[in-house]
């Protein structure tokens, strides 16, 4: 049987804030820092970004962490941005490449997982011993 792989156009502002690895609070401020990032709203006032908004967000990302701009000074350099067909493009590969979630970091530091099977085995030498 053959599967066919939908092709999203909207990414809910969540889906994006894993995407780009910008919290979704920073991607709402964005909006008000830089005119060129304007998501749409749904039906229900909800933010739906296309393959347009995702990469502008990209490039305000790149000024900010990457090139150590300040806001100032990226948003200075943004004026009169919109992005280029070939970045919207490949952003639109990007994601269509990403086919599972972005790793997230372990939710346990090594010392804490260490501890946690010691306290397993423990757990498991008292109930052979029950049993």
């Amino acid at each position: 049987m053959k599967t066919f792989e939908t092709k999203k156009l909207y990414y809910s502002i969540g889906e994006v804030s894993k995407i780009t690895s910008v919290p979704a609070y920073l991607l709402r401020n964005w909006e008000h820092e830089f005119p060129q990032l304007s998501p749409s709203r749904n039906a229900k006032g909800n933010r739906v970004y296309t393959y347009k908004d995702i990469a502008v967000v990209l490039a305000i990302k790149k000024l900010i962490y990457e090139d150590g701009y300040t806001l100032e000074k990226a948003r200075a350099m943004m004026q009169g941005y919109t992005a280029p067909n070939n970045v919207i493009k490949e952003t639109k590969e990007l994601l269509s490449q990403q086919s599972s979630p972005p790793k997230l970091p372990p939710k346990h530091s090594e010392r804490q997982r260490q501890t946690l099977l010691e306290i397993r085995a423990v757990i498991e030498e008292l109930l052979e011993k029950l049993g």
